[in-house]
């Protein structure tokens, strides 16, 4: 039996599998202790905890100073190198980044210490949720503004005053505050350095900085959804001459394709300075990092030219560097035979396609425009022909639009002859027709949703509001555009279980404004519907609540 006793002890092999989290079971000085003199705290986890972990997830507010860490088993004293203030709350908060020792679980929620100096503590809090697929782990950085500029607080050199993380939910809580102003950030602090790294960190940022008082000790319901912010202009990398009347140009991140109409090209001769005419420039659908030019006439073989680029913009809306707006390739006497391939949005023998579905034709090359219009035919199950429109889509997407609504629960086919598919440079197919038959969705096995948008402010832009599936892949997404508060429906949605969010459109580009952190622009309001939604054929699901507060 002693020698039992006095073997080494560890955990018996096989048995479940060890899902349960750390958590802090004791601490000294107590919770909410008042009069505490002494400049160190004590934490007991109720597992072996990874030292390291814990060293990285130790947050204290106000700053104390160096921290020292003293284990005993499970427990560590913490010891602030600077003495403490005298009428002060500190708050010690332990991020969900601690993990146990043999199975690597970590804490389902942060946790936080408060005690006071002074004989009371403060009682300010902040609380809310962070939505996004990596909720965990997100940092909140909450500065207190009182006595300064808020136009001069800049995260990416100042530190927060309070810390806390996000749990496994998302959720999070600041608490013990002392009344004042504060702005709260959120940032996936991926340096662990307490500041925003632009480019590196992802951040949200809530639509007004938050003020604390006696009347109003507590904020609850903030809602944050993290980007990361893009600073750096846009710029031509490379350019070749693909064909005589064909340059490909490559730009180091994607085009906006919303302000691409803008967007101007200009093509000189860089040893006579004379200007070659360009026809038209395109973005690929596919990469719209590469650009499509096209001359009006063929260019010259071993000659050296130049391109100009003005207007270009990437997604975040930086415009292109002029300092490296051109780039410089030589023409090609070689001629271009590779024909353009076709691609088309709807697989043959598709089953479940809506019945206001725009169908997609992708061509990997421009092709001749006039010819198309007669190569593309579309019937329906009798051999009747469906009216429709083409529209060009970024210069290599073809657009079919049939005129009106097909109907439920029936056969088309579309065909495409494949002769007249040719580029600029006459490649093409010969003797090939492409053919895609497909079924529309039966009207039957579909259901609709109605609901409410509600806000706690005047909203004067226009909202829109998005349904997703959460357990079809590819994601399927309806969207909605209503013009104000209040009701909103759709119908036609496939049978499935779908979440519901909205958004207020402040910038009118039917895209979310993040915001900025630095300087300093609040973001739109948004909003999730706390619930997944049921939808099932041939039922309309009502009541769905959209808070854009």
């Amino acid at each position: 039996m002693l020698l039992l006793d006095c073997a080494g002890q560890i955990e018996p092999g096989g048995g479940p599998v060890d899902t349960v989290p750390p958590q802090v079971l004791r601490t000294d000085p107590d919770s909410a202790a008042t009069r505490v003199t002494a400049p160190s705290v004590e934490l007991e986890f109720s597992k072996y905890v990874d030292r390291l972990s814990v060293q990285q997830s130790i947050f204290v507010s106000p700053y104390p100073g160096q921290l020292e860490y003293d284990w005993s088993g499970k427990s560590v004293r913490i010891t602030f190198s600077d003495s403490l203030r005298k009428n002060t709350t500190y708050v010690v908060n332990v991020g969900t980044d601690v993990k146990d020792l043999h199975a690597g679980n970590r804490m389902a929620h942060g946790f936080t210490l408060a005690f006071s100096t002074g004989d009371s503590i403060d009682k300010g809090s902040i609380s809310g949720r962070v939505i996004d697929d990596r909720a965990e782990g997100v940092m909140l950085f909450a500065y207190r503004l009182d006595g300064m500029n808020p136009d001069t607080l800049d995260p990416t050199h100042t530190k927060p005053d309070y810390i806390q993380q996000t749990g496994k939910d998302g959720t999070f809580e600041l608490s013990h505050l002392s009344f004042g102003t504060y702005r709260v950030l959120a940032v996936r602090d991926e340096y662990r350095n307490l500041v925003y790294d632009r480019q590196v960190d992802e951040f949200g940022v809530w639509r007004t900085d938050l003020t604390l008082s006696g009347l109003h000790p507590s904020t609850t319901d903030l809602r944050y959804r993290l980007t990361k912010e893009d600073t750096t202009r846009p710029f031509l990398t490379s350019a070749r001459n693909v064909g005589r009347r064909t340059i490909l140009v490559h730009v180091s991140e994607p085009a906006d394709t919303a302000s691409f109409s803008e967007v101007r090209f200009r093509l000189v001769d860089t040893l006579t300075r004379k200007p070659v005419s360009l026809d038209s420039w395109y973005i690929d659908a596919d990469q719209s990092a590469n650009i499509g030019i096209t001359t009006s006439a063929p260019i010259d073989s071993g000659r050296a030219y130049r391109l100009f680029a003005v207007g270009l913009r990437d997604l975040a809306q930086n415009l292109i560097d002029s300092a490296r707006g051109s780039v410089d390739f030589v023409g090609t006497a070689e001629p271009d035979t590779v024909h353009p391939m076709l691609r088309v949005s709807i697989a043959d023998s598709a089953r479940t396609i809506p019945v206001d579905s725009a169908i997609v034709l992708n061509f990997s090359k421009r092709p001749e425009v006039s010819p198309l219009a007669s190569a593309v035919q579309f019937f329906d199950s009798s051999d009747a022909r469906v009216p429709f429109k083409l529209i060009w889509r970024g210069g290599l997407s073809l657009a079919l639009l049939p005129s009106h609504d097909l109907s439920p629960a029936a056969w088309y086919s579309l065909s495409v002859v494949l002769d007249s598919v040719r580029d600029l440079a006459g490649n093409g197919y010969k003797d090939s027709t492409l053919v895609r038959r497909f079924r529309t969705n039966d009207y039957r096995s579909t259901g609709s949703l109605e609901g409410i948008v509600k806000s706690d402010t005047t909203v004067r832009s226009p909202i829109y509001v998005t349904a997703s599936t959460i357990e079809v892949t590819p994601e399927l997404r309806r969207t909605v555009r209503v013009n104000r508060p209040g009701p909103f429906s759709m119908d036609r949605l496939p049978e499935g279980r779908w979440t519901v969010s909205g958004f207020v459109d402040v910038k009118g580009t039917a895209a979310y404004d993040y915001g900025q952190p630095f300087p300093f622009k609040p973001a739109a309001p948004f909003g999730v519907s706390p619930d997944t939604v049921k939808v099932r054929a041939r039922w309309g699901v009502q009541g769905v609540m959209l808070d854009l507060r």
